[in-house]
């Protein structure tokens, strides 16, 4: 046998070879699409329960996007005011809660869906984490801030409510910078949200009774600054006393820049919302949390990952206003596009079910209906015709690089009703017209053979 015979029959056996074993040529070099194959949609759902008074709701919102937009996962914000028959966490993997209905983690724990919380910690209420910022550091930044415009004097510190997670770290952390100040005294003032006008006028009755003596405050959160900074507004007194706040957002660094607010503490809530969303995706995958920190509740110790805060002073304020504001408008932006998909979604929805409706109902005569509309450009006995237009227009904004950063789809449907003096010209065309018209070009075809 020559060579290039038995080379042949080699090539043949172990092409046999290959196929009885289940391999190909590609697994026996090494097939790297099944080691690399592109990242499918995860199918993942993830809900979320956003406290609605958070002045920086959206900028939360934001971080937990931008990072499920990566890895395409759904995410559900869940409205507290809907309530419906089907459980707002059918198929959710876990539960992101910050504030809303309660009962959603009741709900939870029924279905052993693993609870994260925000800045919170529910009581009865025991979660696999809690993702909050560094509240004790917070005290201090705001209390520093106070220092060095003051060092004397009284200070009124208006607190949230003793029952809030964190509230005993920023008391701490206050206490632990204005201890080394002898000549400074605090005048404390507790508050909850069943009791803001109560504290409201606790301090104008405070500012009262103390005429000149207060030198400075020190507000909890963003909402507590507001409402001093009203007080002293309508007292004359917002640019004698110091207002510092421990909440920054959009509004009181605007405060700051007008020069009534001294200081404030960047929470950063952009990075809770992007640290809440990647420990949420580990608990979904079982994987280490690498904690560091934990938290103490009446449940016992939670995991808690904690999130570095920076005080806003009149140094570096541009920067943060322009990193917050930016990062609002393009979360407001998202929120526009996200609710403008759901209203084409529903629209087209909506219009598909007509559609189908309308095809079944006609199905039965379609037959009849393609000969006469054969015959007459218009069914016998039609006293009305309805035209349906619809439109679709997509809208890509561009940043100045030209780099697409959001796209909105809007979609336009118009129902107009065709003149009846149309409807009248188009019914004198008579099947019996038509037959005539087709007889005449007959003829003239013949006559053209001839």
């Amino acid at each position: 046998m020559s060579k290039s015979k038995r080379f042949l029959l080699f090539i043949l056996a172990l092409c046999l070879s290959l196929t009885i074993s289940g391999c190909g040529l590609q697994a026996l070099l090494g097939n790297k699409n099944k080691t690399s194959s592109p990242k499918q949609a995860t199918g993942t759902i993830i809900a979320v329960s956003l406290d609605e008074l958070d002045p920086n709701k959206l900028l939360i919102t934001k971080g937990i996007n931008d990072m499920a937009k990566k890895e395409k996962v759904q995410v559900k914000y869940i409205d507290p005011t809907v309530e419906g028959k089907e459980s707002p966490l059918k198929g959710a993997k876990i539960l992101i809660y910050q504030g809303g209905n309660l009962s959603l983690l009741k709900t939870a724990e029924t279905e052993k869906i693993p609870i994260l919380v925000l800045n919170q910690l529910p009581a009865g209420i025991k979660p696999v984490g809690i993702i909050t910022s560094d509240q004790e550091k917070v005290g201090e930044l705001m209390a520093q801030t106070l220092v060095s415009k003051v060092v004397e004097g009284q200070i009124v510190i208006l607190q949230g409510d003793p029952k809030e997670t964190g509230f005993q770290e920023r008391l701490a952390g206050i206490k632990l910078v204005l201890s080394k100040y002898p000549k400074i005294t605090v005048q404390n003032m507790l508050s909850s949200p069943d009791s803001e006008s109560i504290a409201k006028q606790g301090l104008v009755d405070f500012l009262q009774n103390n005429p000149g003596k207060v030198q400075g405050i020190l507000a909890h959160s963003d909402k507590l600054a507001t409402l001093a900074h009203e007080v002293l507004k309508q007292a004359q007194l917002d640019k004698d006393i110091i207002l510092v706040g421990g909440q920054a957002s959009v509004p009181s660094l605007e405060r700051m820049a007008s020069g009534v607010q001294v200081g404030d503490v960047d929470t950063s809530p952009y990075l809770l919302g992007v640290n809440t969303y990647q420990w949420a995706q580990k608990i979904i995958k079982k994987e280490s949390l690498d904690v560091k920190s934990s938290v103490t509740s009446e449940q016992g110790e939670i995991p808690a990952k904690i999130i570095e805060v920076k005080a806003v002073t009149p140094e570096n304020l541009a920067v943060i206003q322009k990193s917050y504001t930016l990062t609002m408008k393009s979360a407001e932006q998202d929120k526009k596009e996200a609710e403008q998909t759901s209203k084409s979604s529903k629209s087209n929805d909506s219009a598909q079910a007509a559609k189908a409706n309308e095809s079944g109902n006609t199905s039965g005569d379609k037959s009849e209906k393609d000969s006469e509309a054969k015959t007459s450009p218009m069914p016998t006995g039609a006293q009305k015709v309805t035209e349906r237009i619809k439109t679709e227009t997509t809208r890509e904004y561009f940043d100045a690089q030209g780099k697409v950063i959001g796209t909105e789809k809007t979609v336009n449907e118009q129902e107009k009703d065709v003149p009846p003096e149309m409807l009248k010209q188009q019914s004198e065309t008579t099947p019996k017209e038509d037959a005539t018209k087709e007889g005449d070009q007959t003829s003239k075809e013949k006559d053209s053979a001839k």
